[in-house]
């Protein structure tokens, strides 16, 4: 009977250190790509000094956050974040518009992949 209360009890606390997983990555993500579309709106509406500093802003967050995904995910697929999030700033430092929009979308997308990448679906799985 104890090994069975033991192993209920393991198996639970791995559920919800999946649950934790799965909710932790997905609201980063979200917060991250809404930082970024605030910033794309920002450039759009002819704010470029605002949003450089916002831009400067999450490059900070996502450096000092990025130590606790590396746990939680692959360190390939938050350093291509990371990395766009760089040259975000730079190409808004340069005033080349069109390349932080080719790097925002594709920050955007490296989001979107690691929280889908989270969730407990067969091909996450196999």
């Amino acid at each position: 009977m104890k090994r069975l209360i033991i192993s209920l009890a393991l198996a639970l606390s791995v559920l919800a250190a999946s649950v934790f997983e799965v909710v932790y990555v997905s609201g980063k993500s979200d917060g991250y790509a809404k930082r970024i579309n605030n910033i794309d709106h920002l450039i759009s509406d002819g704010n470029s000094d605002e949003a450089i500093a916002e831009c400067k802003k999450l490059e900070a967050d996502w450096e000092s956050g990025s130590r606790k995904t590396y746990t939680l995910l692959s360190h390939d697929a938050v350093d291509s974040i990371g990395f766009c999030v760089s040259r975000m700033s730079a190409f808004l430092a340069k005033g080349s518009y069109q390349m932080y929009f080719a790097e925002s979308t594709s920050a955007k997308k490296g989001l979107a992949s690691i929280k889908g990448s989270e969730y407990p679906l067969i091909e996450n799985i196999l």
